[in-house]
């Protein structure tokens, strides 16, 4: 999705930082601190510098009456900065389509495709008065934001009231995500989705409101502070309005630490949108939250010993979200059980433990291609590997870019679609399937060029991430077939 470009302060030499929207950690270019960006609460908010001064106002009022051919002003009342807070919700959709006709017993297995969308929404969070701005329009190219730390860096304008809460703009938001999804599917499709990287923030808008008189009456202008133009001109005197009765009040508590193991005090690698960091230095594991770094207890997995040492100069470990997977009424559902449900698929009968419980394989690091998470998932999962565990000793984990919990919302996904695409089970009874005991385990990976390659199912993609310019359309689809 589009990210925009974010400047701060760095609290060490004071030099401006400039990172993408939504990033965690970053770095200062100057003094190669590596900062965290912790804050108690998920909002995060940020605010848009103004590029006019009040003296240029004039000649703006008077550039717009020119081009409408209407007198020019005769005097200038007064001019005043208003700040304009917009909520802004981003997600990425995972969905499937399926085709409710298709319930009926067929001869043939149906094919049941994942398709992702970027979803990116802007709207104004204050109503009381029309200043003519409904959307930030986003332009991602030149448009800079800069992290709101203090409300002193707005004091030399107005900040007007929020008057909806985060909950209300998210439900806003996701109206409008549904309005849109429900007409991708026909009248005989259901439609399956989850949101992962949910991400709410406030964004100010800096706009200037001048009242004026020209040679017949009064007006007033509310001018665009970014790109220096009249977005709206009335007749009156604009009168600001506020509405008592709403008392959210925003929240700008955020610290920036050193990004740094709290274990040990080693510098953790800057990976923008990391949620989970290795420390190369004491070997332990930390996850990041609003509340600083937690402990997370991590495991290390190898394939044979020989297979290993032969490769080990281009070995790559990389994250997945393991969880163990039973329907509510099974308490022993394992790898026999699941292979009488589909009989299909060939992987769980080869299983050399078949007792042990089902597991369900999300990955948890990034990659360029969205398609292919749902197919490296499929691909573990398939195959339900059991590895030996391994001790930790030089070798460097990659982090991980998903949380527990949206993994969890696509093993739910990935598993409706292998649902969907049997014929001979009973999809209600079988859908509400519990993933517990969620854990993240590093496998082994070959690397060869900008392709990994795992060890033991042979599965290859390309590991580059899109950074912060992914596909605008839906992505090539995932199937849901025998393999």
């Amino acid at each position: 999705m589009q990210r925009l470009k974010v400047t701060v302060s760095c609290p060490s030499c004071g030099a401006p930082i400039e990172f993408l929207e939504g990033s965690n950690v970053s770095c200062c270019p100057f003094c190669n601190l590596p900062l965290f960006f912790q804050s108690p609460e998920k909002v995060l908010s940020y605010y848009l510098e103004s590029k006019l001064s009040q003296r240029e106002i004039p000649f703006i009022v008077d550039r717009f009456r020119k081009e409408q051919e209407q007198p020019l002003s005769s005097k200038i009342q007064d001019i005043k900065l208003y700040y304009l807070p917009f909520w802004r919700f981003s997600t990425q959709v995972f969905y499937s389509r399926v085709n409710l006709t298709f319930l009926a017993p067929q001869q043939e297995e149906k094919e049941v495709e994942i398709l992702t969308k970027d979803w990116d929404t802007n709207f104004p969070a204050h109503l009381s008065n029309d200043l003519g701005l409904v959307t930030l329009g986003m332009r991602p190219d030149w448009l800079k934001l800069r992290l709101l730390t203090d409300l002193n860096c707005l004091k030399q304008g107005q900040i007007l009231d929020l008057e909806t809460n985060p909950s209300e703009a998210r439900e806003k938001a996701l109206r409008g995500l549904d309005f849109l999804m429900q007409s991708k599917k026909s009248a005989e499709d259901e439609l399956i989705l989850k949101l992962l990287d949910e991400n709410l923030s406030l964004i100010y808008f800096p706009l200037w409101v001048v009242n004026f008189i020209t040679e017949e009456e009064k007006y007033y202008q509310v001018i665009d502070g970014v790109v220096k133009r009249t977005l709206l001109q009335k007749p009156g005197y604009f009168d600001l309005r506020l509405n008592e009765k709403k008392e959210n009040k925003p929240s700008y508590t955020l610290k920036i630490i050193p990004h740094r193991c709290p274990n040990c005090g080693a510098d953790f690698k800057v990976a923008d949108f990391h949620l989970v960091f290795p420390c190369d230095n004491c070997r332990k594991i930390w996850r990041i939250s609003e509340q600083g770094y937690q402990p997370v207890q991590g495991e290390l997995v190898a394939p044979s010993g020989e297979k290993i040492k032969a490769q080990s100069k281009s070995i790559e470990y990389y994250p997945f979200w393991v969880f163990e997977a039973s329907p509510q009424k099974e308490k022993n559902f394992n790898i026999e059980k699941l292979a009488e449900l589909f009989p299909s698929e060939i992987g769980w009968f080869m299983a050399k433990d078949k007792s042990r419980p089902f597991l369900f394989y999300i990955p948890a690091f990034e990659i360029k291609n969205l398609n292919k998470i749902p197919s490296i998932s499929l691909a573990f999962t398939r195959i339900q590997p059991q590895l030996e565990e391994k001790n930790r000793e030089q070798e460097k984990l990659q982090g991980a870019i998903r949380s527990d919990e949206d993994a969890k919302k696509l093993a739910e996904l990935l598993w409706l679609g292998l649902l969907y695409s049997k014929m001979n089970l009973d999809v209600d009874e079988w859908k509400d399937l519990n993933f517990g005991n969620a854990k993240i385990i590093w496998y082994p990976f070959q690397q060869e060029g900008a392709f990994l390659t795992d060890l033991f199912a042979g599965y290859s993609f390309q590991k580059a991430s899109w950074g912060q310019n992914p596909p605008e359309a839906d992505s090539v689809p995932t199937f849901f077939s025998t393999p």
